[in-house]
């Protein structure tokens, strides 16, 4: 607790020593404005941008270094969900489930409406998620810490049963869904004992399925096709102008930006499952706890706030046991971790002691960046906006061939692109039958945990293996667990 507020007392002296320097406001701009491209372009998103700068970061200043990064992560983050509302393709992994709602609330003519709600949740979460951080951050590692590899696998099983919520009135659908995500994302030699998995004895399939290619497929693909089957011609009408966030939509969302913003936090500092599982549960809190559950993917400003929110949140959360224990939250602070190792940091316990301010520096920094974004999103998604607004005819060939060039460049092999395709086929397939296919893209990001976690659970446990249901942590979510499968049989029978 000292050693907290010891560490704040440098905080008027990092503000006043950022917020002044010229060079690193200008490479906080250049860093949120190559974030805005990343988020937007579909199959880049923020890990491989700030893997791309590694180069380049430890040859500045540290402070203009972290600028840098940090201006990449909280723009791409923040403004991934603007495709994602705009032609149902989620820039970044983290706002595939805005497509939900953004991309029906944009079919209904409220695309400027859809961005604005994107890209103030965004900054919200971020700004409230760093301010949380400040205040708590002893109390949330603590907790974090009491979390072993049996606790991370049945909240990951918990992620794939609230897709059933997902799934509207047909919950065994989405559980369908969820499992067949669970199975692709076996695929590849295994992380435990190295042993191929379901390759067929193919060489390309060793290093598993690449999940951007997938999603890709899933989403971008998936929806090409399926405009295609429909030959009459149309256009989205977002409206034109600047994007819009209605005040009155934001103050009776105040409960519901509450709460996704703490399930962001909670699901960011459990490492290992990161952004893309925040964004459901706090979908699906939203959905819980809306008295407008109907309107849940058909155009909810609650669904978008509350994935757009979470995922922004738990990506300032996972920052808290990659800073304190040095274990990554995700695979955004895993490249961040490693940024703040070439720049001569050792994240772990002694990080305050060895570095004192550089939890305020980092914090400030991630402050001005999420100011920035919002300027740079608003004089740029207005042109954005007009672009993704033309005729589909146009749109769909530029679609395709932006997702074509995000599978390659995420593997830079023809063997990306032909798994974008099989999962095109897979997502239109899924449309037709009404499978949704929300719960096959969080198997496909969460499978790989999943697995880890439980078998090194086992192995722990391999002399009593009756001792994991006695975890404390673990009973509590086994017990939600059997609740949510009772309430989706019901449902299902309804």
């Amino acid at each position: 607790m000292f050693g907290m507020y010891s560490e704040l007392l440098y905080l008027p002296q990092e503000i006043l020593t950022l917020i002044s320097s010229p060079p690193l406001w200008g490479m906080l701009i250049i860093g949120v404005v190559m974030g805005y491209v990343i988020g937007v372009l579909p199959g880049l998103g923020p890990t491989m941008g700030m893997a791309l700068m590694l180069g380049i970061v430890f040859r500045v200043p540290v402070d203009l270094g972290l600028a840098l990064l940090i201006g990449i992560l909280v723009s791409s983050m923040g403004t991934g969900g603007i495709t994602a509302s705009m032609i149902n393709i989620p820039g970044t992994a983290a706002a595939a489930a805005t497509c939900m709602d953004g991309y029906a609330m944009t079919k209904k003519g409220m695309g400027r409406e859809a961005v604005g709600l994107v890209i103030f949740a965004s900054a919200i979460g971020t700004v409230l998620g760093i301010i949380l951080i400040l205040l708590i951050q002893p109390f949330i590692f603590s907790i974090a810490l009491k979390f072993g590899d049996w606790e991370v696998f049945l909240f990951c099983l918990f992620g794939i049963m609230i897709c059933g919520s997902l799934s509207s009135d047909q919950p065994i659908k989405g559980w369908i869904a969820g499992i067949l995500g669970l199975f692709f994302a076996m695929v590849g030699i295994d992380e435990v004992q190295s042993v191929p998995r379901f390759t067929f004895g193919s060489q390309s399939l060793l290093q598993g399925i690449d999940v951007v290619a997938a999603l890709l497929g899933l989403f971008g693909v998936s929806e090409v096709f399926f405009v295609l089957k429909d030959k009459q011609s149309y256009a989205i009408s977002a409206g034109s102008g600047w994007p819009t966030a209605p005040f009155k939509t934001i103050k009776k969302n105040i409960s519901n930006i509450i709460r996704s913003l703490l399930a962001g936090m909670w699901v960011g500092f459990i490492p290992g499952v990161g952004e893309s599982t925040a964004c459901w549960f706090s979908y699906d809190l939203a959905k819980r706890y809306s008295k407008e559950k109907g309107m849940f993917g058909k155009g909810s400003a609650e669904g978008i706030l509350a994935a757009e929110v979470a995922d922004n949140s738990s990506s300032v959360g996972a920052l808290i046991p990659a800073l304190s224990l040095g274990i990554p939250g995700s695979a955004t602070t895993a490249i961040f971790l490693a940024a703040m190792f070439l720049m001569g940091f050792r994240p772990g316990p002694t990080l305050l002691l060895d570095s004192p301010g550089i939890l305020c520096k980092i914090s400030v920094l991630f402050l001005m960046a999420a100011f920035m974004t919002v300027a740079v999103s608003y004089l740029l998604s207005s042109f954005t906006i007009k672009f993704l607004s033309i005729p589909n005819e146009y749109l769909m060939p530029l679609i395709a061939g932006f997702c074509v060039l995000g599978a390659w460049g995420s593997g830079f092999l023809v063997f990306t692109v032909v798994i974008m395709l099989i999962f095109g086929i897979i997502g239109f397939v899924m449309k037709l039958r009404n499978y949704p296919v929300a719960p096959m893209v969080l198997g496909l990001l969460i499978g790989n945990i999943m697995d880890v976690h439980f078998r090194r659970a086992f192995i722990q446990y391999s002399t009593e293996p009756l001792g994991l249901l006695m975890r404390p942590f673990g009973l509590v979510v086994i017990v939600i667990l059997i609740v949510l499968f009772i309430l989706g049989l019901k449902t299902e029978r309804r």
